[in-house]
């Protein structure tokens, strides 16, 4: 049976926004109302994604609360996917999302190898809203163009189209990143290659101090002279020696 693929995703966002409503959601389909701030919970979720096929995500739901607030370097050091999570009804909670963004692109090497998406969340509450769809799509754009969805934890609106949404958009970036290792690897095999080549052919064999040194025997039908002119051919022992040795090489 082949290996699964593996995604870990974190959602990030402030204290109260839907966070471990959506991870439920995701998980079990159904919505939890009642509120307890989180630490940390983590969910290894075996699921088909559209576009992927069979794999295995790890969700990891994090802390939103200030007093956790220390603990993102962490999340954000051990992740390469980020859902940042806000609450329509909360304009604090959009404002901090941007901070986060902030934070996640002055944390990594490269920021161009995150995935990051931001959720406006409890969509449902449309009467409270204090966060426009339209901004949400700006500060999206802002973000370097990234994906952006309104969801309900409550009633399901948009809950498994942005999960699947972001683990596809991970899963694109390493199947990139596969190929691009692959390639660096040919390249510097073939670079490997040639240098054996190179090597094979401009090098010298070590030889024994039994075997005669015929470097200097011509590989036509010439020979090679050496400095001392007055010096006869060589005269090889029958036994040690063949006929075309002694005939194509000169004393040095």
């Amino acid at each position: 049976m082949p290996i699964k693929p593996e995604y870990k995703v974190t959602l990030l966002g402030a204290g109260g926004v839907g966070k471990s409503a959506l991870t439920l959601r995701i998980i079990s389909g159904v919505f939890t109302p009642t509120y307890n701030p989180t630490v940390e919970d983590y969910y290894r979720h075996d699921t088909m994604i559209d576009g992927v096929g069979p794999c295995i995500v790890e969700i990891l739901d994090t802390a939103g609360t200030e007093q956790f607030a220390s603990m993102r370097q962490l999340y954000i050091s051990n992740c390469k996917a980020f859902a940042l999570v806000y609450s329509i009804d909360d304009r604090a909670s959009f404002e901090e999302t941007l901070d986060l963004y902030q934070q996640i692109t002055t944390s990594v090497s490269n920021p161009s190898d995150v995935t990051v998406m931001l959720i406006g969340n409890k969509c449902d509450l449309e009467h409270q809203r204090e966060v426009e769809h339209s901004e949400g799509k700006q500060a999206a754009r802002d973000m370097g163009n990234c994906p952006f969805m309104e969801t309900s934890a409550m009633d399901g609106t948009n809950v498994q189209e942005f999960f699947v949404k972001l683990v596809g958009s991970m899963s694109g970036r390493v199947k990139t990143s596969a190929v691009q290792r692959r390639q660096r690897a040919t390249s510097v095999g073939a670079k490997a290659a040639l240098i054996r080549g190179s090597l094979r052919i401009g090098g010298r064999r070590a030889r024994s101090s039994s075997q005669p040194d015929l470097s200097v025997c011509s590989t036509d039908s010439g020979a090679y002279n050496f400095p001392i002119s007055s010096v006869g051919p060589i005269d090889f022992p029958d036994t040690e020696v063949g006929e075309n040795a002694k005939k194509r090489c000169t004393i040095m």
